[in-house]
């Protein structure tokens, strides 16, 4: 796989997902609003034919939930390992904006999920 770049705007910056090859396996970074970092890690394998999920979380953060349903979705879809790397941040986006946010990422999900 090369490397794909996608991209939305939510709530006035971006989210990022960069997914690149790592021989069979797929690597996942996404990040963006308004302080980009690292706060969770999944990574998804197959086991019996089905995704198995593993994932580290940074005390204080949420990342996960972005994390995990990348993950998963990915290795069903490529029958392959993959990890992903999150991190994405809004001061106190409220209940409206996190629903929001995840919106935004679904989509994105769709479009990778389309792109691949």
């Amino acid at each position: 796989m090369d490397r794909s770049n996608f991209a939305r705007e939510v709530l006035g910056f971006p989210i990022n997902v960069e997914l690149s090859g790592c021989g069979n396996d797929t690597l996942v970074k996404i990040t963006g609003g308004c302080a980009p970092h690292i706060g969770s890690v999944s990574v998804a394998y197959l086991d019996s034919g089905e995704p198995a999920l593993r994932t580290l979380l940074l005390p204080g953060h949420r990342d996960d939930a972005v994390s995990d349903m990348f993950a998963e979705a990915l290795s069903r879809k490529l029958g392959a390992t993959v990890t992903v790397v999150c991190g994405i941040h809004y001061e106190e986006p409220g209940r409206a904006g996190i629903e929001e946010i995840m919106a935004c990422v679904r989509e994105l999900l769709a479009d990778v999920m389309s792109a691949i």
